[in-house]
């Protein structure tokens, strides 16, 4: 009789130490692994706010790059003098001061000296500094700070780009910083300094206030704790209350057992005079009975106090018994269940074949799991993970015991987290990580199949205007304006991008010649130049388009993407507001913006 007693003991959880411990651990485990996931959502988010510092940093870097080479390409552009522009004392030019017919004074501005005027106007409208600077600047005050001094040597060892958050008196600031390499135009000025086409002679730094990113992260992270912290007490507290109900339960059994126990000692002494046949045959009986009462005890403990949803069903699968959590997640009563079918919760989105291969597993291996859609008793949707087991043989069976919880919640996580990691967070369209695989599908499948296709590369001409005279929230407004009418000019089999700022792709899937991606890319221009009607005003861009076709023998991805820039990069400089097609003659242009 002592074996049953110890054997109702079996978990140790009778013992308040033990249980105690037990708890601890629980709650250790679970603050563990809360801690973990609230790190990694941290280090999303400061990396995500870091790459928005770095778009917008780079972004502005490519506009002065830019303006630095128009001027440059122009040998320098004369201004009238005034008291705000005095002649450049650093530039060393024949004709940096001329005179005109009506004696007015004009002066050279070369793209040092046309930097600095930006950088001016920067500061006062953003609060954005500039600063072009160099170890081997001509004038005294391009000389480096200490910060932009190692940027120039990280520059020098490879590297392409700097970016690091600062402080600034008090103000967070973010500071980005590229290269500025030798070109032909920039040998006008600086050959004398001994560089040569391609060198590094510099770099700009931008300057920006981080104020509203540092705040946005902090908010961003106090949500995040607070959330964890919700799902720490949430789980350690359910599965503390779980632990606390089975408890009750092996305590209740402990006490019958014992009860029991004593009263089969009783009873053995007063029947000890009975023959020893009889004897061995009741305690065999007694023995039965306690195992079968033991049984029944633990199997009712499991059908009222499991998370799970339980159902049995017998082997022509019609429902005997289901538990509270199946009522709790289906939403039927048991007496709305019992004698029917599980058909009945059917969703219709499985086929045939899937329940086909149900069966199958359940006749070969005794049992089956996986994800099914079934529809609550509201009429709601929902999925489940499902286990079913057999009991009995296949060829006999007895019944079925499934068992299943409710996924819907942590499916829907998993595909936002998918969703924000392949698309662009203002215009929803796929981000240049998705549009790579896409277009290396295309490239693929058209290899394959011997069939053809365009990619476009789009981009806003007088993007910037806007954001001048409306402002950013106008601007990103009028971004996903655009990536609406891109995608109402191409079909839902193909794909519209974001690249980042002003930069759109297409991909035009299966064409059949030449002429279909012309008349998309007209649309587009056509779309593009109509006037975008903002909260803050009427706002006007046209939309240039470089179009480069493929597969085109063994042109890899990155050959396809620089033909189509070359293309665009050929809109740029003839007009804009129109489409070109790569050709051969463009190979010897230098791709960039206009």
């Amino acid at each position: 009789m002592d074996s049953g007693s110890t054997g109702s003991k079996g978990f140790g959880w009778t013992d308040g130490a033990a249980f105690g411990r037990t708890v601890a651990f629980v709650y250790l485990f679970c603050a563990l692994l809360f801690g973990v996931l609230l790190a990694l959502e941290w280090r999303w988010i400061d990396n995500s706010l870091q790459a928005i510092a770095r778009e917008r940093g780079a972004a502005l870097f490519a506009l002065i790059e830019t303006s630095r080479e128009w001027n440059a390409r122009h040998g320098g552009v004369y201004v009238t003098v005034t008291d705000a522009v005095q002649p450049n004392p650093y530039l060393r030019h024949p004709e940096r001061d001329l005179e005109t017919v009506d004696g007015r004074r004009l002066t050279m501005i070369n793209p040092a000296y046309m930097t600095r005027q930006i950088a001016e106007l920067a500061a006062v409208g953003d609060g954005v500094r500039l600063h072009i600077t160099s170890l081997n600047p001509i004038r005294p005050e391009n000389r480096p700070d200490p910060w932009e001094a190692e940027a120039l040597a990280r520059f020098d060892r490879g590297e392409k780009e700097v970016l690091a958050l600062t402080n600034d008196g008090g103000e967070p600031m973010h500071r980005y910083m590229a290269p500025l390499y030798v070109t032909q135009p920039c040998l006008q000025c600086h050959a004398e300094q001994g560089y040569k086409l391609g060198d590094i002679r510099g770099g700009i730094s931008v300057t920006m206030p981080a104020r509203a990113l540092a705040v946005a992260r902090d908010t961003q992270r106090l949500r995040a704790a607070l959330l964890h912290l919700v799902a720490f007490v949430v789980a350690a507290g359910l599965i503390h209350g779980l632990m606390t109900l089975s408890r009750r339960h092996m305590r209740a059994v402990h006490r019958i057992n014992t009860e029991q126990e004593r009263l089969i000692a009783r009873r053995t002494g007063e029947l000890a005079t009975l023959n020893h046949e009889l004897a061995s045959e009741v305690d065999k009986q007694r023995r039965s009975a306690r195992q079968l009462a033991a049984s029944e005890a633990r199997y009712r403990a499991i059908f009222e106090g499991a998370a799970e949803a339980i159902m049995v069903t017998d082997a022509d699968t019609r429902i005997l018994q289901v538990n509270p959590a199946f009522c709790a997640i289906t939403g039927y009563a048991a007496e709305d269940v019992i004698g029917r079918t599980p058909a009945m919760m059917s969703s219709g989105r499985h086929d045939a074949a899937f329940y086909d291969d149900m069966r199958a597993r359940l006749a070969s291996d005794g049992a089956w799991q996986g994800e099914v859609w079934n529809r609550r008793k509201s009429g709601d949707l929902y999925v489940q993970w499902m286990s079913i087991t057999r009991i009995g043989t296949a060829d006999a069976p007895e019944a079925y015991v499934c068992t299943f919880s409710d996924i819907t919640l942590r499916k829907a996580a998993e595909e936002q987290i998918r969703y924000r990691a392949d698309h662009d967070a203002l215009t929803g369209l796929p981000n240049r990580a998705l549009f790579a695989d896409r277009l290396g599908s295309a490239l693929a499948g058209a290899s394959r199949h011997g069939h053809r296709f365009a990619l476009l590369a789009v981009d806003l001409d007088y993007f910037k205007a806007v954001n001048d005279r409306l402002g950013h929230l106008a601007g990103d407004a009028l971004l996903v304006e655009t990536a609406a009418r891109l995608q109402a000019c191409v079909r839902e089999s193909d794909t519209v991008a974001r690249l980042g700022g002003d930069e759109f792709a297409v991909i035009l899937t299966e064409i059949t010649g030449q002429a279909d991606a012309e008349e998309v890319a007209a649309r587009i221009c056509a779309s593009i130049a109509r006037p975008f009607m903002l909260a803050e005003g009427e706002a006007c861009v046209s939309a240039s388009v470089g179009i480069a076709f493929g597969p085109d023998g063994d042109a890899s991805l990155e050959v396809l993407q620089r033909r189509a820039d070359r293309a665009l990069y050929a809109v740029k400089h003839s007009g804009r507001g129109h489409y070109r097609i790569y050709d051969a003659a463009l190979e010897g242009a230098t791709p960039g913006v206009g």
